[in-house]
Protein backbone atom coordinates (compact mmCIF):
# COMPACT_ATOMS: atom_id res chain seq x y z
CA UNK A 1 0.00 0.00 0.00
CA UNK A 2 1.17 3.38 -0.81
CA UNK A 3 1.78 5.66 1.73
CA UNK A 4 -0.21 8.50 0.08
CA UNK A 5 -2.77 5.68 0.03
CA UNK A 6 -2.17 4.92 3.59
CA UNK A 7 -2.69 8.04 4.50
CA UNK A 8 -6.03 8.95 3.15
CA UNK A 9 -7.41 5.54 5.04
CA UNK A 10 -6.12 6.84 8.23
CA UNK A 11 -7.53 10.58 7.37
CA UNK A 12 -10.83 8.98 6.32
CA UNK A 13 -11.63 6.38 9.52
CA UNK A 14 -10.66 8.93 11.73
CA UNK A 15 -13.21 11.02 10.16
CA UNK A 16 -15.74 8.18 10.18
CA UNK A 17 -15.17 7.22 13.68
CA UNK A 18 -15.41 11.36 14.46
CA UNK A 19 -19.03 10.91 12.58
CA UNK A 20 -20.31 7.76 14.06
CA UNK A 21 -19.33 8.91 17.66
CA UNK A 22 -21.19 11.60 17.98
CA UNK A 23 -24.06 10.13 16.03
CA UNK A 24 -24.18 7.59 19.08
CA UNK A 25 -23.90 9.80 21.70
CA UNK A 26 -26.59 12.03 20.00
CA UNK A 27 -29.08 9.44 19.51
CA UNK A 28 -27.99 8.24 23.53
CA UNK A 29 -28.65 11.66 24.60
CA UNK A 30 -32.15 12.22 22.25
CA UNK A 31 -33.32 9.19 23.58
CA UNK A 32 -32.55 10.17 27.49
CA UNK A 33 -34.36 13.30 26.99
CA UNK A 34 -37.13 11.72 25.34
CA UNK A 35 -37.31 9.30 28.49
CA UNK A 36 -36.91 12.08 30.73
CA UNK A 37 -40.00 13.90 29.11
CA UNK A 38 -41.96 10.84 29.49
CA UNK A 39 -40.89 10.19 32.92
CA UNK A 40 -40.93 13.69 34.20
CA UNK A 41 -37.97 13.42 35.89
CA UNK A 42 -35.92 16.52 34.71
CA UNK A 43 -33.72 16.07 37.38
CA UNK A 44 -31.57 13.33 35.05
CA UNK A 45 -30.31 16.37 32.76
CA UNK A 46 -27.35 16.91 34.57
CA UNK A 47 -26.31 13.65 34.44
CA UNK A 48 -26.53 13.53 30.84
CA UNK A 49 -25.39 16.38 29.34
CA UNK A 50 -22.00 16.00 31.62
CA UNK A 51 -22.08 12.04 30.65
CA UNK A 52 -22.63 13.51 26.68
CA UNK A 53 -19.60 16.08 26.88
CA UNK A 54 -17.39 13.21 29.03
CA UNK A 55 -17.73 10.76 26.31
CA UNK A 56 -17.90 13.19 23.27
CA UNK A 57 -14.19 14.91 24.56
CA UNK A 58 -12.71 11.27 25.12
CA UNK A 59 -13.84 10.52 21.63
CA UNK A 60 -12.24 13.41 19.86
CA UNK A 61 -9.26 13.36 21.98
CA UNK A 62 -9.20 9.31 21.69
CA UNK A 63 -9.82 9.76 17.86
CA UNK A 64 -6.52 12.80 17.70
CA UNK A 65 -4.21 10.11 19.14
CA UNK A 66 -5.50 6.90 17.54
CA UNK A 67 -4.89 8.94 13.90
CA UNK A 68 -1.37 10.22 15.27
CA UNK A 69 -0.46 6.93 16.44
CA UNK A 70 -1.60 5.35 13.38
CA UNK A 71 0.64 7.15 11.03
CA UNK A 72 3.89 7.35 13.16
CA UNK A 73 3.45 3.55 14.75
CA UNK A 74 0.64 1.66 13.36
CA UNK A 75 2.72 -0.87 15.29
CA UNK A 76 2.04 0.52 18.69
CA UNK A 77 -2.19 0.83 18.10
CA UNK A 78 -2.59 -2.43 20.55
CA UNK A 79 -1.03 -0.89 23.01
CA UNK A 80 -3.01 2.63 22.40
CA UNK A 81 -6.24 0.68 22.64
CA UNK A 82 -5.26 -0.36 25.78
CA UNK A 83 -3.33 2.68 27.91
CA UNK A 84 -6.78 4.43 26.25
CA UNK A 85 -9.24 2.39 28.32
CA UNK A 86 -7.11 2.93 31.10
CA UNK A 87 -7.31 6.60 30.81
CA UNK A 88 -11.02 6.88 30.17
CA UNK A 89 -11.77 4.77 33.59
CA UNK A 90 -9.78 6.93 35.42
CA UNK A 91 -11.19 9.65 34.07
CA UNK A 92 -14.59 8.74 34.57
CA UNK A 93 -13.79 7.45 38.45
CA UNK A 94 -12.57 11.01 38.74
CA UNK A 95 -15.77 12.64 36.97
CA UNK A 96 -18.07 10.52 39.03
CA UNK A 97 -15.89 10.99 42.35
CA UNK A 98 -16.20 15.20 41.55
CA UNK A 99 -19.77 14.76 41.07
CA UNK A 100 -20.47 12.53 44.98
CA UNK A 101 -18.08 15.46 46.28
CA UNK A 102 -20.16 18.61 44.77
CA UNK A 103 -23.50 16.60 45.47
CA UNK A 104 -22.57 15.13 49.18
CA UNK A 105 -25.57 13.99 50.93
CA UNK A 106 -28.06 13.75 47.99
CA UNK A 107 -27.81 10.18 47.43
CA UNK A 108 -30.49 9.83 44.78
CA UNK A 109 -28.78 12.56 42.73
CA UNK A 110 -25.63 10.52 42.75
CA UNK A 111 -27.05 7.09 42.01
CA UNK A 112 -28.89 8.41 39.02
CA UNK A 113 -25.62 10.71 37.61
CA UNK A 114 -23.88 6.99 38.29
CA UNK A 115 -26.16 5.10 36.00
CA UNK A 116 -27.11 7.51 33.53
CA UNK A 117 -22.97 8.35 33.36
CA UNK A 118 -22.07 4.31 33.64
CA UNK A 119 -24.52 3.97 30.43
CA UNK A 120 -22.78 6.17 28.59
CA UNK A 121 -19.37 5.28 29.52
CA UNK A 122 -20.77 1.26 28.24
CA UNK A 123 -22.11 2.39 25.11
CA UNK A 124 -19.10 4.04 23.76
CA UNK A 125 -16.91 1.47 25.24
CA UNK A 126 -18.23 -1.28 23.35
CA UNK A 127 -18.44 0.89 20.30
CA UNK A 128 -14.88 1.55 20.35
CA UNK A 129 -13.80 -2.01 21.18
CA UNK A 130 -16.09 -2.79 17.57
CA UNK A 131 -15.16 -0.26 15.60
CA UNK A 132 -11.34 -0.84 16.29
CA UNK A 133 -11.50 -4.48 16.34
CA UNK A 134 -13.27 -4.50 12.70
CA UNK A 135 -10.11 -1.83 11.90
CA UNK A 136 -7.38 -4.37 13.26
CA UNK A 137 -9.52 -7.12 11.50
CA UNK A 138 -8.98 -5.47 8.14
CA UNK A 139 -5.32 -5.01 8.56
CA UNK A 140 -5.27 -1.69 6.61
CA UNK A 141 -2.56 -0.05 8.01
Amino acid sequence: MKNNSKEQVIVRTHAIYNKVALWLLSALTLASFLLMNVLFHTEWLSAVVVSFLFNYVCCLAYGIVWKSTARRSPDLLPKLYLAASVLRILLAAVVLLCYCVIMRGQSEQIRTFAIVFVIYYLVVLVFDAIFFAKISKQNIL
